[in-house]
């Protein structure tokens, strides 16, 4: 993998390492403390969430750029590509086409070319278009991972472990709990020990390593095929 790729990865895993440590150290600061009236301690749990979505966030808004990048650097012909990425390069005809007029039947026909013509394609792949952001302003979730591995065309699933929905869909909701004080933060933690929250950290990393192995395994078969074109 390219080092602009894994850099992505590294950075996010280094600040989930962070977070466990800081975890760690309130573990052995809370033995101190013989009652939490104030909530002190379950507030600084709370905040566990804000970090870990914070976390998915910036990994999913500089991913894109950082695998763009490494595909325009290859000279790759399209035809190696999967077909998915077309909903990506050819993004400008997809906007183009989304009503009735009939510039927009001429540009649903031109995709539809394109789309047949995949195979075929030797044009070079360049920088791919803006349209790929998974960074969309929203609190990333399974929807995000689900939408890199079809767009990439990767194999098996997104998923590490089997509850990995729950683990995104609980951060993605807490976090946003908090972030806007949908409830109050105090309650939150308080319903999370330190080591629930760890094991959570733990898992996240997990899932990113996975992500990780696959992209790289995508990449470099990518490249091989550039050393055989």
């Amino acid at each position: 993998m390219g080092d602009a790729v894994d850099s992505i990865f590294e950075k996010a895993i280094e600040y989930l390492e962070r977070e466990d440590r800081r975890l760690e150290t309130l573990a052995k600061l809370g033995k101190t403390l013989n009652f939490d009236r104030d909530g002190f301690a379950a507030t600084a749990r709370a905040l566990s969430y804000v970090v870990m979505g914070g976390v998915l966030e910036d990994f999913m808004r500089e991913l894109p750029t950082a695998i763009s990048n490494e595909l325009e650097a290859m000279q790759l012909e399209r035809k190696h590509l999967p077909v998915t990425l077309i909903s990506v390069i050819e993004a400008r005809d997809f906007k183009r086409s989304g009503n009735e007029s009939v510039a927009s039947l001429i540009a649903r026909a031109e995709v539809v070319l394109k789309i047949g013509g995949h195979g075929t394609d030797l044009r070079v792949a360049t920088q791919l278009d803006d349209a790929f952001k998974l960074a969309d302003g929203t609190t990333i979730s399974e929807k995000h991972f689900s939408a890199l591995w079809l767009i990439l065309g990767l194999a098996d699933d997104w998923k590490n472990r089997p509850t990995d929905s729950l683990l995104l869909s609980e951060i993605q909701e807490k976090r946003n709990d908090v972030a806007h004080w949908k409830r109050d933060p105090v309650t939150i933690g308080r319903s999370k020990t330190v080591k629930d929250l760890r094991d959570m950290v733990v898992k996240l990393i997990d899932l990113l390593q996975h992500v990780q192995l696959y992209i790289s395994d995508w990449l470099g078969g990518l490249s091989r095929v550039v050393r055989d074109q």
